[in-house]
């Protein structure tokens, strides 16, 4: 076999989306490439991650990237969408400003209610970012990553530290943590569960259960994000991107994102690239 040139780190890149007067009505289950933050201004939303949540005006929504998750109701919405490539700009889940999306993927409540004072900081933060990337140029990236970070602490500081009332199942929290750093590798249910010191059936029940998906679709959750990111920041072509998230067949790859994304991984590719 060939070895394949490895590709480089995604392009740093975040997105801001403002809209007020929003209603919403149930969505089927999507997966994003990017870390994001939802920044309820007014109004409410309902969303399914691992469980239904409720978010009101003045709290952040935390989405970890590759997580399955669905848009449930939502009313007079007024809210702040912040998406950003963590790798992109040397950010990772186990960094202590990215705590919140580490907690998420292990059970933790997504959403997180801000002070007044906080919210008027993020407010700041958000409106900043927005005209950031308006005018973009070379300390663009540098900036973002500053505002991002300081967005990042202020969920984190508001964010209870886990306790044992938290619900959260240790055998599922490992599962989903060896999911979530050697999904780009071949692995399976079974390589899951050898890294847990538990039978598959075991595991397979106990992570359905407790997240309302299976380990495969985990699996595939955290691959496609990977493959979303590459398409988006690299030029690596489509057949070359599946041996990279861990797929030696480029149809069932493609099959798998159309399923997730709605269109191929070359329309994709396409459409993220589009002047805005």
């Amino acid at each position: 076999m060939t070895d394949l040139k490895q590709p480089e780190p995604p392009h740093p890149s975040c997105y801001v989306i403002h809209e007020t007067g929003v209603s919403t009505q149930p969505a089927p289950v999507a997966v994003h490439a990017e870390h994001g933050l939802v920044f309820a201004r007014e109004g409410w939303f309902t969303m399914e991650q691992r469980y239904e949540t409720l978010s009101l005006a003045g709290s952040v929504t935390i989405v970890p990237a590759g997580v399955p998750h669905r848009p449930l109701a939502g009313e007079d919405l007024d809210y702040w969408l912040l998406g950003f490539s963590a790798g992109g700009f040397g950010l990772d889940e186990e960094q202590a400003v990215m705590r919140p999306f580490a907690e998420v993927r292990l059970g933790a409540s997504p959403v997180i209610h801000l002070e007044n004072a906080a919210q008027a900081r993020l407010q700041l933060w958000f409106e900043t970012l927005a005209r950031e990337a308006e005018g973009q140029n070379e300390l663009t990236a540098d900036v973002q990553r500053s505002l991002i970070t300081l967005v990042l602490s202020e969920v984190s500081r508001a964010m209870p530290n886990a306790d044992e009332d938290t619900q959260r199942s240790p055998l599922v929290a490992a599962a989903l943590r060896y999911i979530q750093r050697h999904s780009l590798s071949p692995i399976s249910l079974s390589d899951v569960a050898s890294a847990v010191s538990r039978t598959a059936p075991h595991v397979a029940a106990v992570v359905k259960a407790d997240t309302g998906f299976t380990v495969g679709t985990w699996i595939t959750s955290a691959r496609l994000a990977k493959a979303a990111q590459l398409l988006q920041h690299t030029d690596i072509p489509v057949d070359q991107i599946a041996p990279h998230i861990g797929w030696q067949d480029t149809t069932h790859f493609i099959r798998q994102f159309r399923r997730i994304y709605g269109v191929t991984p070359a329309a994709w590719r396409k459409k993220q690239r589009l002047p805005a």
